[in-house]
């Protein structure tokens, strides 16, 4: 670990200011504002990526250990590589390991040569043995909380501390269980009710300090100061299952909060019943041909979000050869509702294609400004 200079890191913070002020067009902050006044913006504020790169293969190393100044510097450095693509920077820092961030805190290994995916499985009887773990002390949490005292003391308040990936409730439950989170509510769902409730007790814990931790000035409002919901493994369980032994525990986490944002994981039966279920602000849609258990059309989300004040984040992967008109398609959506986001990925593109994707970024840009902005 090495020292970093207070100077160097003034100096990464300069960067990111300058680049803010010399693309209004990429502020994924300033779209965030118009998105939850539900008004509308001048620039689209696209997110467009390639696909794994699987041509160049990669030999899995374990990262070296950084010190919080180290780590706060990186993250610095790393807040406007997306300009590279003509995506959205954004003022924001983050935090945790991923997916696997609250599952250390209960014994889950993190594999940092493999980008700290978590790895193993316990049993639930060792879990409720233990007890909910210490939501301040447990797992990577001190590193938690050292990242944002540094963030704190070294970088200005325009900097946001973004929450970590704390992914939800029945998500973490599978990183821990593995398949046995699936079998368990039907064997024993007595004694699984009792791990979720430790779970969700522990998620709702560490919220509050993080947020805390950070205080009222860094934490982000969007949207609206809610917690996001991460619904990814919902897509292997059936309706009944999620509304008898999951839904439960989520309304705990809607009801400490008033209201959630949700990743249904494309998922169009989680996408369905957590809107209709829960106090949702948030969400997501878009069109994923291989998702596991198929995807939900942005005509169809909008249809079920109906005249409700929710942000829909489209998130869709695009169709080969039909990529700027099916992205087109989306934006003529905006004139009549503010409260849209887009993001998609070629799975076909590489990163050799990063020039054409510059430029179709571009010309999507001109297309917004003259067709949307400019009601052309």
């Amino acid at each position: 670990m090495n020292k970093i200079s207070p100077d160097t890191i003034s100096a990464a913070v300069e960067e990111i200011g300058a680049a803010l002020d010399a693309h209004p067009e990429r502020r994924m902050d300033l779209a965030e504002q118009a998105v939850l006044a539900g008004e509308p913006r001048q620039f689209p504020v696209l997110r467009i990526n390639f696909g794994p790169d699987g041509e160049t293969p990669t030999v899995p190393t374990i990262p070296p250990v950084y010190s919080a100044e180290e780590r706060l510097l990186n993250s610095l450095k790393g807040m406007t590589g997306s300009l590279e693509l003509l995506n959205p920077i954004q003022p924001r820092l983050g935090l945790g390991k991923g997916p696997g961030t609250l599952p250390a805190s209960f014994g889950i290994k993190l594999a940092a040569a493999l980008g700290y995916t978590p790895s193993g499985e316990r049993q639930i009887d060792e879990v409720l043995a233990e007890g909910m773990p210490d939501p301040e002390t447990s797992g990577i949490l001190p590193e938690i909380r050292e990242d944002i005292e540094a963030a704190l003391s070294l970088t200005p308040e325009w900097i946001e501390i973004g929450p970590p990936d704390m992914q939800g409730p029945f998500n973490i439950a599978h990183m821990i269980l593995g398949t046995e989170a699936f079998e368990l509510p039907l064997i024993e769902p007595g004694k699984f009710n009792e791990f979720m409730t430790i779970v969700t007790d522990f998620f709702l814990e560490v919220w509050a300090n993080v947020r805390r931790w950070a205080g009222p000035q860094r934490f982000p409002n969007f949207p609206n100061q809610t917690c996001r919901i991460a619904e990814c493994s919902l897509n292997m369980v059936s309706t009944q299952m999620y509304l008898e032994h999951v839904l439960p525990h989520d309304r705990r986490v809607a009801e400490a909060f008033g209201q959630v944002a949700i990743h249904p994981c494309s998922g169009p039966h989680v996408f369905s019943e957590t809107l209709a279920n829960l106090p949702v602000v948030y969400t997501e849609a878009g069109e994923i041909p291989k998702a596991f258990a198929g995807s939900i059309g942005v005509d169809e989300a909008l249809a079920e979000i109906g005249d409700r004040s929710i942000i829909l984040s489209i998130g869709q992967e695009l169709p080969e050869g039909r990529e700027e008109e099916f992205i087109r398609r989306d934006l003529d959506r905006a004139p009549g509702n503010s409260r849209l986001l887009f993001c998609y990925t070629g799975m076909h593109w590489r990163e050799r294609d990063a020039e054409k994707i510059r430029q179709m970024h571009s010309r999507l840009d001109e297309y917004w400004a003259r067709k949307v902005w400019g009601q052309e």
